[in-house]
């Protein structure tokens, strides 16, 4: 369980992300898909800096949840979000190749 983690510490998603790691993704070291989700929503970001980010990562997924704020895994649309986050580790199982596509929707 989260609760028995020594290493968790709540509250610590207000947190800047490390420099360590902007840098590592802004500077071409990391060479996995990435997914990138942020919340169209969230009062607290910039909204350019996950688009720079995806522009200069060699795989990336950047993915908006609509009408969430900045922790999307735990608001109102927190299933949509995990969804998309379960579509990106099969996708990645998958040799990148996406496990369902939409053929023909009226929607």
């Amino acid at each position: 369980m989260l609760t028995e983690d020594p290493q968790l510490r709540r509250g610590a998603l207000d947190d800047a992300v490390p420099d360590a790691l902007l840098t590592a993704l802004n500077g071409g070291a990391v060479d996995v898909p990435v997914l990138l989700l942020v919340g169209d929503a969230d009062p607290l970001a910039d909204r350019e800096v996950p688009a720079r980010t995806a522009k200069s990562l060699p795989r990336p997924r950047l993915s908006v949840v609509h009408g969430a704020h900045h922790d999307v895994l735990n608001d109102l649309q927190r299933r949509s979000a995990a969804a998309e986050v379960v579509t990106f580790l099969e996708t990645l199982r998958n040799d990148l190749s996406p496990v369902v596509t939409v053929r023909s929707s009226a929607w």
